[in-house]
């Protein structure tokens, strides 16, 4: 099976650059890694007994309504595959997918992890099967009229029509026959910022008691006949950016970025991605930050360092409130926040804060105006990254000092992150972990890891040693070993922003989604 897989891999490349960006470095089972990105545009459905397909731009997602339960998504080995996949089928034989793109078709079996295409020069309109002889294979409507592309075949070739033509539903035969959906279109195709969105897609249910509906911004709806409204299958993030990722009881929590085409918002991802619950601000003015740095939680709230302050926001109801320069922050750019013995402490672009229940600001070390990259409380004081290397903001001093213990250059890089693993202090610097012994308070370096993770931006502890990210990857490394197993190009769908863990999964904030990785599967 491996030797098949890998030659129907090698026939998706499309070019060099692709195939670096596009192709795993391992064999990944969907299992081991999974990559969840955005779900709110669907461009095609395709139901069958026991599951529904969906498919968005780069991934297919199966819904079992029986369980109300996901499975995936699942990516092809090149994601530029399902670019301009406008309907599906339903094998009838095997319960495999079938997908019509306007220059070919795409077949994925899941069961058996393989991915297969083929063009069709006289380009493709409509795809079917004959319910009369399933066994023909894929029938496939071209500009020429129609051909056939048998059962383990990779060309079609010109055929009689289907005799008893089983096509894919339209969005057409939906609005047709349910009224409701074109009278509520103004309730219906409105996502969270009151934008229009459009229908994309649409089936019929395999048991014909309501319609599955795809759009172009607000995911996937079902509506049960008889209803005035669909009720939404919520799956994905609101976008594919995603700064910032936090573990929390039952999952994780993901921040997303404002790109072009969404807002800024932050969403709870269950570990087996069965729930996603996201806090998008207000209808007519979204979150009110843009972009976030970090992620901590104390007690039921989530905490954010944003480019516009620090914000706490409260899952059960929704509500944000947000600590800027009006309020008393230094600066109102959070480029780090932490949650310690029930104190949250912020480090802006130009000085530190302390913030009590009451959001109210408490100065510290005022006479320090530096980018605070990170903050590690320690009792009533606070180990400060900085660009200049590791400080401490001792209470009741003006100013940070730095430990004696720093004084060699070699000790003084830029901290971008801080940790603790037992009852050591650990610094993580643009190229190497920085830590204190306990014992001796001396302070040490360990080996070089930029060289093959690149530029070093945040890490997370586990067991003996930390899950380090860069700009070119993620690995796992002890305090005096380098980087073991990394996931680098391939591996990941595109460069990281941060990580987190808990017992069963690795979490890596991506350009290209929130990738989890099974930890038995990748830790040395």
């Amino acid at each position: 099976m491996r030797p098949l897989l890998a030659l129907l891999a090698s026939l998706f490349v499309i070019g060099p650059s692709d195939a670096a960006a596009q192709f795993a470095s391992r064999d990944w089972r969907p299992a081991d890694r999974t990559i969840v990105g955005d779900f709110s545009r669907i461009t095609s459905i395709a139901p069958a007994l026991d599951r529904v397909y969906i498919t968005s731009p780069t991934s297919v997602l199966i819904w079992h309504p029986q369980f109300q339960r996901w499975e995936g998504p699942f990516q092809p080995p090149n994601l530029a595959v399902l670019a301009g996949v406008f309907a599906a089928l339903v094998d009838p034989l095997d319960n495999s997918l079938w997908l019509a793109r306007p220059d070919g078709w795409v077949h994925y079996q899941p069961e058996l992890e393989i991915w297969d295409q083929g063009t069709v020069p006289e380009g493709v309109s409509t795809i079917a099967f004959d319910e009369a002889d399933p066994v023909m294979g894929l029938f496939i409507r071209t500009r020429q009229g129609w051909h056939l592309l048998p059962r383990g075949g990779i060309s079609p070739t010109p055929s009689r029509p289907p005799s008893r033509a089983v096509t894919p539903a339209t969005v057409d035969e939906a609005l047709r026959s349910t009224p409701t959906l074109q009278a509520n279109a103004s309730q219906i195709l409105l996502d969270s910022r009151l934008r229009s969105v459009r229908f994309t897609a649409a089936a019929r249910s395999f048991d014909n008691l309501g319609w599955y509906l795809g759009t172009s911004g607000v995911g996937l709806l079902y509506l049960p006949d008889g209803a005035a409204l669909p009720d939404r299958l919520n799956f994905g993030l609101p976008s594919g950016r995603v700064a910032a990722v936090f573990s929390s009881p039952g999952g994780v929590w993901a921040a997303t970025d404002r790109t072009p085409q969404a807002d800024a918002a932050v969403t709870f991802v269950g570990a087996e991605l069965s729930e996603f619950r996201t806090l998008r601000g207000l209808p007519a003015s979204g979150v009110p930050f843009t972009q976030v740095a970090e992620l901590t939680g104390q007690g039921t709230a989530l905490w954010a360092a944003t480019d516009f302050g620090a914000a706490r926001l409260e899952p059960a109801s929704g509500r944000i409130e947000l600590v800027d320069e009006g309020r008393g922050l230094p600066d109102s750019r959070v480029y780090s926040i932490a949650s310690r013995q029930g104190r949250i402490t912020v480090g802006t672009a130009r000085g530190i804060v302390r913030l009590d229940d009451s959001l109210r600001v408490e100065r510290l070390a005022p006479g320090f105006a530096d980018a605070a990259y990170a903050v590690f409380p320690a009792g009533d004081s606070v180990w400060v990254g900085t660009p200049r290397g590791l400080y401490l903001a001792l209470p009741g001093q003006r100013e940070v000092v730095r430990p004696a213990g720093l004084a060699t250059a070699s000790l003084q890089s830029p901290v971008v992150a801080l940790a603790s693993l037992g009852d050591t202090l650990v610094a993580l610097t643009r190229d190497e972990l920085m830590w204190r012994d306990p014992r001796t308070r001396a302070w040490a370096l360990g080996p070089n890891l930029s060289g093959l993770l690149g530029r070093l931006h945040s890490f997370v502890a586990d067991g003996a040693g930390f899950w380090v990210a860069g700009e070119r990857g993620v690995g796992f490394a002890r305090l005096r070993t380098p980087p073991i197993r990394p996931l680098r190009e391939g591996d990941l769908p595109a460069a990281s922003n941060d990580v987190a863990v808990d017992r069963e999964y690795l979490w890596v904030a991506t350009d290209g989604g929130l990738t989890r990785f099974r930890l038995d599967a990748i830790r040395p």
